[in-house]
């Protein structure tokens, strides 16, 4: 079993052109153990957005804070907290914040795959203490 409280968890900056102010942590990743599924807590800050993809893998998604919009292909949808979302594999999909906070979120992505970012920070780690 494996145990970890969020403000333990380091937060990482997402950085592209295709989407604005979001930020990431990886609570359960292969890194420790979880060998099919991460679960993420992303942040998007007020004005921010994810950006417009699709993918095989699928996404559960659970609004915990803050208020936006889903876009999919042909639809945008109010989202607010409480709400459970259901990404399709293959299903277009972005996620705005269109409220007055930051907007929160826990999401699951099926993967066997350390996050790079966690790797390159163990990486780093590793280095400093020999």
């Amino acid at each position: 079993m494996y145990i970890i409280n969020v403000e333990n968890v380091k937060e990482y900056e997402l950085k592209s052109n295709e989407m604005k102010s979001v930020k990431v942590k990886y609570l359960l990743h292969a890194g420790i153990g979880a060998k099919r599924i991460q679960l993420r807590l992303f942040t998007i800050d007020i004005g921010g957005y994810t950006s417009l993809e699709k993918h095989e893998h699928e996404h559960e998604v659970f609004i915990l804070k803050g208020k936006g919009i889903i876009r999919s292909e042909e639809k945008e949808f109010e989202i607010k907290p409480g709400d459970a979302i259901f990404i399709k594999s293959n299903e277009l999909h972005q996620i705005i914040n269109t409220g007055n906070e930051p907007l929160q979120f826990l999401c699951t992505k099926e993967t066997s795959e350390v996050p790079e970012v966690v790797i390159k920070d163990i990486e780093s780690m590793e280095i400093k203490s020999c």
